[in-house]
């Protein structure tokens, strides 16, 4: 090889080393790991005028140590004038999957669900704080336990504790990603004219395998999760049951983990 053509290829190499680092998903050290005592499932609408106030309690409840929260964005309003930039016929088919462990046929927004054992208008904060203290998931009997950590470009998930409880399914590990703050302008619809800030919102949840008890070790390179940036983006792992007939159940335990905004 010439010294030219040497000195060429040494620029190239340097550029790609550089663009990797660029590319490369944030480390251990940037990560904040949050232990969870309360899930709060909220099911929300960037079309629904009655959403703007539950959307700002979730993020007071974000704020709060122990409480995971999660705005689960449903596509049925998205016909009377404005489409949800995060709304999903998934998220939409999760409530509906709530109302069937409840028991119900109606499903609405704003609905919290508080632990997968309850549902309560997601605007009345007062209803809503008295589920949060009637129940933590610290206290189950079941002894459960997520922890999260990151180790260089992948997230690793760890779920441990006691056997699953007799009588319905195999409870199963979900992954749940979510956008920090995500301000959007609403054009159209019941809330026009008003941004909207759009906390935790999630983008996507997965269930990653069912538990059977036996200690779980999963791990999945960050980059498929969250792309090269994780600026102002998070993710929750969360184990729940299932029911005899395949609803969602009582949640067992859960950790979040979130990367700080740059």
């Amino acid at each position: 090889m010439s010294r030219i053509a040497g000195a060429r290829f040494g620029l190239l190499l340097l550029a790609m080393l550089l663009a990797g680092a660029a590319a490369r998903p944030a480390v251990a050290g940037e990560a904040v790991i949050k232990q969870v005592t309360h899930v709060v499932e909220m099911f929300t609408s960037q079309g629904c005028s009655s959403c703007p106030p539950a959307e700002e309690l979730l993020a007071r409840l974000a704020e709060e140590p122990g409480i995971l929260a999660l705005a689960y964005h449903v596509d049925y309003w998205d016909y009377i004038g404005w489409r949800d930039t995060f709304g999903s016929s998934v998220n939409t088919d999760r409530q509906r999957a709530y109302a069937k462990s409840f028991e119900t046929t109606t499903i609405y927004t704003p609905q919290a669900v508080v632990n997968g054992k309850a549902a309560v208008v997601g605007s009345h904060e007062a209803k809503l704080r008295r589920l949060i203290g009637s129940d933590a998931l610290s206290k189950r009997s079941s002894a459960a336990k997520i922890d999260l950590s990151v180790v260089a470009d992948r997230l690793h998930i760890t779920a441990k504790g006691a056997a699953a409880s007799p009588g319905g399914q195999t409870p199963v590990l979900m992954l749940v990603t979510f956008v920090d703050e995500a301000p959007v302008a609403i054009e159209r619809g019941e809330n026009s004219g008003q941004t909207l800030a759009n906390t935790h919102a999630v983008k996507d949840w997965r269930v990653l395998g069912m538990w059977t008890g036996e200690t779980m070790e999963i791990d999945l390179p960050l980059v498929t999760l969250f792309g090269p940036d994780t600026s102002k983006v998070g993710c929750a792992a969360i184990l729940q049951s299932v029911t005899a007939d395949g609803a969602p159940g009582p949640i067992l335990a859960a950790a979040q983990l979130e990367f700080p905004a740059d």
